[in-house]
């Protein structure tokens, strides 16, 4: 349904949100910024945590000046500051940080629907395929390092690490990193599916489908 949206709102709408911007509105300028801070924060919390409260202030305040969001709803906000931080953040961990946590935000809110699993059963032939919700990542970094051996590994061009965010049948977000072993055999996929045969291993299969990366389809 499309809502036609009467020109003196719209204009007053606009007349506030660029108010906003040159922090014409006192305390209610604040306040917006206060509210996109605490949003922020609870969805990047890592990044947040890095950056430090003062610097993401002046972040959001150059966000609100200089870009603001193009969707008013705070569900868009985050992802419009992540397109205004990319170019903005010095060399380092920051940005793979925001990114990655911008990804378990956008996995845990797609709507595509994940596939009850039907269990390690190992009758085949199967047809299988990958979680429907999975995104790809590769980060200069361990995720699960801290914030000094992240440093560390960008210092001393470690290489990347692999992983795959997915959501689960039961609404749990995964981050799964990959070993070589399961890139060769993600490679193997065509479409994002692939038929395993009774004369293949089953151990790879099974031990991705009680992660739930991989869904399977008896045929």
């Amino acid at each position: 349904m499309n809502l036609r949206i009467a020109p003196d709102v719209a204009s007053e709408a606009e007349r506030r949100c660029q108010a906003v911007r040159r922090g014409d509105l006192g305390p209610y300028g604040e306040l917006v910024r206060a509210n996109a801070q605490e949003l922020l924060t609870t969805m990047f919390p890592r990044f947040a945590q890095h950056r430090g409260a003062e610097h993401l202030r002046q972040d959001i305040d150059a966000f609100y000046k200089c870009f603001g969001a193009t969707r008013a709803e705070f569900i868009h906000l985050a992802t419009e500051f992540v397109r205004f931080m990319q170019p903005r953040l010095p060399a380092g961990i920051g940005c793979p940080l925001i990114e990655y946590e911008w990804m378990l935000f956008d996995v845990e809110v797609d709507k595509t629907p994940v596939p009850r699993p039907h269990g390690e059963d190992a009758r085949r032939p199967i047809r299988i395929r990958l979680n429907p919700t999975v995104r790809w990542l590769a980060t200069p970094f361990d995720l699960h390092a801290d914030d000094r051996l992240a440093e560390q590994a960008l210092l001393h061009h470690d290489a990347p690490c692999a992983y795959a965010v997915f959501r689960t049948f039961d609404h749990r977000v995964v981050t799964q990193r990959l070993s070589n072993h399961d890139i060769a055999e993600l490679s193997t996929f065509t479409g994002g599916e692939r038929l395993v045969s009774p004369t293949e291993s089953a151990h790879w299969f099974m031990h991705a489908l009680g992660h739930e990366l991989i869904t399977s389809h008896h045929e």
